[in-house]
């Protein structure tokens, strides 16, 4: 699979390692195809649009950063996206990076909208919690 990237540059991926939103990611609705482009030696990943070459998202493990992060799949959920066993599942969050001109001053985790991947058929859903005790702007701390 061809991928046009405004921030990678073309490139080509097999297509088995795209992932396939059912809905967009909120704010995106042309993009639902995306592939992980690794940041070696991080924990890092890049969610690379394969709709919209301008569109790519930082992401993470929250569990990395956070390891009292909780979320419940509903019973929904688990039939949109196909799972049956939850080692069959991975969970990402969404990161900003906030900047003090050319230099990262904090990067913030969205703990309230994460993104879950049946790892087996590369199906996708993010998530909306109802949890007081997440935000949208975590900082990440290592």
């Amino acid at each position: 699979m061809q991928v046009q990237s405004s921030r990678f540059g073309d490139f080509e991926v097999e297509a088995t390692r795209a992932i396939t939103f059912s809905q967009s990611l909120l704010g995106f609705p042309q993009s639902t195809t995306y592939v992980v482009v690794e940041v070696e030696e991080t924990p890092y990943i890049w969610l690379q649009s394969v709709d919209e070459p301008d569109v790519a998202f930082l992401a993470t493990s929250p569990f990395l950063f956070f390891p009292e992060y909780d979320l419940e799949l509903g019973d929904e959920e688990q039939q949109t996206l196909d799972i049956d066993d939850v080692s069959k599942v991975e969970v990402l969050t969404l990161l900003t990076v906030h900047r003090a001109g050319e230099t990262p001053e904090t990067i913030t985790a969205n703990l309230l909208g994460p993104i879950v991947v049946n790892t087996e058929s590369r199906q996708a859903l993010q998530l909306v919690l109802d949890n007081p005790g997440y935000s949208t702007r975590v900082p990440l701390v290592a």
